[in-house]
């Protein structure tokens, strides 16, 4: 769980704390706005929030939470075609102090786990379960953000699954993925899905993720190069670590949907989709062990020794 930030002492400023708004409020997302603000006034116990980048996941994440709890908000009526489809359609002030404390986590009644951040644990999940059957604190409802959903583990995603098996009328729940077949099918089930536009995943690629996307089809295509990468010493360190795991998770979403554009997806496009989630289960693993600290050369040469004996038996060519 991201730990709240001391509400008197650090209160941000206006324009820093609509940052994580930004980029929500592009035109592009118009429609997508629309649709979450319509969808704010019958909101379902879990809203699953697809397809983007992370930034923009996050964001429509955070607003979705600021239309929860924002003290004034404001009637938009953009033309009479939308009001006849959606009535009033009702947005954040990005104004008023719950906004802020939304935009800063430090809403009393705003849960955020950040898988980027920390690992959530069954400690944790113990921990929601027993607050979730607590009245808000100040709100008439309590939000809860799951950020990137798509890095859990099955034994986390079943925790959290117990907390959503005993539904309490205020307690309502966001999950961040890059794409909805890359958790747990019963997890998915129990909500609404808002797919945001794709983005084209190459031009989403930093020059360092793309370095190791050709290392890593060179690996897979061969089982050579991995070594002359990784023995040297210092050039695998977390955050090196963290990218090759995100190359590899991205692959497998556009594997998952059928994009052979990509050299890496295309790969592993005759992979069943079981066994892709499997090889999405041990990313994750590699995940875990990463914020555990464990030594990053050590994570990233197992899970891909691992991975490309399981992808050949899989059948991969």
């Amino acid at each position: 769980m991201v730990e709240k930030k001391n509400i008197e002492n650090e209160m941000p400023d206006k324009d820093e704390a609509i940052k994580i708004f930004e980029p929500v409020l592009s035109p592009e997302f118009d429609v997508f706005r629309n649709k979450i603000q319509a969808l704010i006034k019958n909101a379902p116990q879990l809203l699953h929030i697809e397809g983007g980048s992370a930034e923009t996941r996050t964001s429509f994440a955070h607003y979705y939470a600021a239309l929860f709890f924002c003290q004034t908000p404001q009637a938009c009526f953009q033309d009479m075609e939308k009001e006849f489809a959606y009535g009033e359609l009702i947005k954040p002030c990005f104004h008023c102090a719950e906004c802020y404390k939304v935009a800063a986590h430090m809403h009393p009644d705003l849960i955020l786990f950040d898988t980027r951040e920390a690992h959530i644990d069954i400690d944790s999940m113990r921990e929601l379960k027993k607050l979730a059957n607590e009245p808000p604190r100040y709100a008439k409802k309590r939000l809860v953000l799951f950020l990137e959903t798509q890095k859990l583990s099955n034994v986390s995603s079943n925790a959290i699954l117990k907390v959503l098996e005993e539904p309490n009328p205020h307690n309502q729940y966001v999950f961040t993925m890059s794409q909805r077949e890359m958790i747990l099918p019963t997890l998915l089930s129990r909500g609404f899905v808002l797919t945001l536009p794709w983005k084209d995943s190459i031009q989403e690629l930093s020059e360092v993720e793309k370095e190791w996307e050709k290392i890593l089809v060179k690996f897979f295509q061969s089982g050579s190069g991995l070594m002359d990468k990784t023995g040297t010493k210092g050039t695998i360190d977390v955050e090196i670590a963290k990218v090759i795991c995100n190359v590899l998770q991205k692959n497998f979403a556009h594997a998952m949907a059928g994009r052979k554009e990509y050299v890496l997806a295309s790969m592993f496009s005759n992979i069943s989709f079981v066994n892709l989630f499997e090889a999405n289960e041990r990313v994750v693993t590699c995940y875990d062990m990463l914020n555990l600290m464990v030594n990053p050369t050590y994570c990233i040469e197992a899970l891909l020794t691992e991975l490309f004996v399981y992808f050949k038996k899989a059948g991969l060519k």
